[in-house]
């Protein structure tokens, strides 16, 4: 371990967690112990868990003690995770509409807890209070899995965020931790200036939604651009789709660790077999149902629950994410117990709902479309059940036959069942966020 490396996990960290009260060291510590757990032990830490949250809800949360007392519920009724299906679902209007009088624990001085708030990509945008001691845990988990790709605290990072760093607090966290924040556009000036960064930073590591590297990465590809060799990227943010991974790898000559997170959710992080995702089961709990209400089996997929051990501040319990994702075997190679998901389907605004109830993910539509090389972006608009509008950007050589092949095409894949219309634009642009959506559906067509 070099120097800086240890004077960052030994000295910096610990001062850290003593002036912010995250505790982020010491919970490191725990979670790089119960890795290795057994899947019993994992769950009896879940269940001792939930009867605290439930204990602490029950007595200091006006809503969860509304909803229990009409349900003539106590915590005695909660002894294991299985019993947490006699509370509803939490959604984010639910949340929207309680916070904060109802929702915000009534024993916790708010002024001390930390501000958070969802992205609102699904439209329903929501805020929350976070314990300090709820944000280091988590903080700590996605720490762990960044260890996984071979990351130690202190490691030249360069996290590539559309965001700038608007206090002087965050630009010396960074400066501390070894970080360096690229805020990114997509002119060729903006990404020439992240390949020079690139040889002056010698970063070991990159952390970014996969969008904005795969820019990166054909702008490198394009005019066979040296850079310094990395060590792993790490994606959040958005579904990352083979083709997206594949690039970077190939580009950037370095694995892709992908991971998930969500309010109040474990931190979902690809362990080193790649085969899987692990959630930290440390620090919540995650339900994967279906549309009658059931678990899932493994290689099913399902909504994402999640029930938040940890922050009392805003009680998450039972909330549902919005996302879809598919349950993956219960054992991993890597020897981890962790709970697994095999595959981040997005956000439920993000699929398309046929007629006959079957869905169709992003990567349903990238498929289809990479082996059309005139059409260099789409964009999927699902305005009824029965309806879907292609925006697609086109090179010149396009022609109008391939506007009536894709058409066929997606008739016969639907089962005639749906009108399907092409609409030629000059460009699809991203997000603010810097995320780029592949799908988006009239949000009144139901999963």
């Amino acid at each position: 371990m070099r120097l800086y490396n240890f004077l960052t996990k030994n000295v910096i960290l610990p001062l850290s967690d003593k002036k912010t009260k995250w505790n982020i060291a010491k919970h490191l510590k725990f979670l790089n112990e119960s890795q290795w757990w057994s899947l019993d032990q994992l769950i009896d830490y879940q269940n001792r868990k939930l009867k605290e949250l439930i204990n602490h809800v029950y007595n200091n949360v006006p809503y969860y003690r509304s909803i229990m007392d009409k349900r003539y519920l106590t915590p005695d009724d909660f002894k294991t995770i299985g019993d947490l299906k006699k509370l509803p679902i939490l959604t984010k209007t639910d949340v929207q509409n309680n916070f904060p009088d109802l929702i915000c624990a009534k024993n916790i001085n708010h002024s001390k807890s930390m501000k958070g708030h969802s992205s609102g990509s699904t439209g329903v945008p929501i805020h929350y209070y976070l314990s300090r001691d709820a944000y280091g845990m988590n903080k700590a988990a996605y720490l762990r899995g960044w260890s996984w790709m071979g990351f130690q605290l202190g490691d030249r990072l360069i996290k590539v965020s559309q965001n700038k760093r608007s206090s002087f607090i965050k630009r010396l966290q960074d400066k501390v931790d070894n970080t360096y924040l690229f805020s990114h556009s997509y002119t060729k000036e903006n990404l020439d200036e992240f390949v020079t960064i690139m040889h002056k930073f010698k970063p070991k590591f990159l952390r970014s939604y996969p969008d904005p590297l795969e820019f990166l990465a054909k702008h490198i590809k394009k005019y066979n651009i040296k850079i310094p060799p990395i060590k792993a990227i790490n994606t959040t943010g958005n579904m990352l789709i083979k083709e997206t991974r594949d690039l970077i790898e190939e580009v950037f000559n370095a694995p892709v660790f992908d991971s998930y997170s969500c309010e109040g959710g474990a931190n979902v992080f690809e362990c080193p077999t790649h085969s899987c995702y692990h959630t930290s089961m440390e620090y919540a709990i995650t339900e994967i149902i279906n549309e009658n209400g059931k678990e899932v089996e493994p290689g099913e997929s399902g909504r994402y629950y999640t029930t938040d051990l940890w922050n009392y501040a805003t009680p998450l319990i039972r909330y549902d994410s919005g996302d879809i994702v598919t349950k993956g075997k219960s054992k991993c190679h890597c020897g981890r117990n962790l709970m697994t998901i095999s595959k981040i389907q997005g956000r439920d605004n993000d699929i398309v709902i046929t007629p006959d109830g079957n869905y169709l993910v992003a990567q349903s539509f990238t498929t289809y479309f990479k082996y059309i090389p005139e059409i260099t972006q789409f964009q999927v608009h699902q305005i009824e059940k029965d309806e879907i509008l292609f925006k697609l950007v086109v090179r010149e050589d396009f022609k109008k036959e391939q506007k009536i092949i894709i058409i066929n095409d997606w008739f016969i894949r639907l089962k005639k069942t749906t009108k399907i219309k092409t609409e030629i634009v000059k460009e699809i642009p991203l997000l603010k966020s810097g995320k780029r959506r592949f799908v988006f559906r009239n949000m009144e067509i139901e999963v």
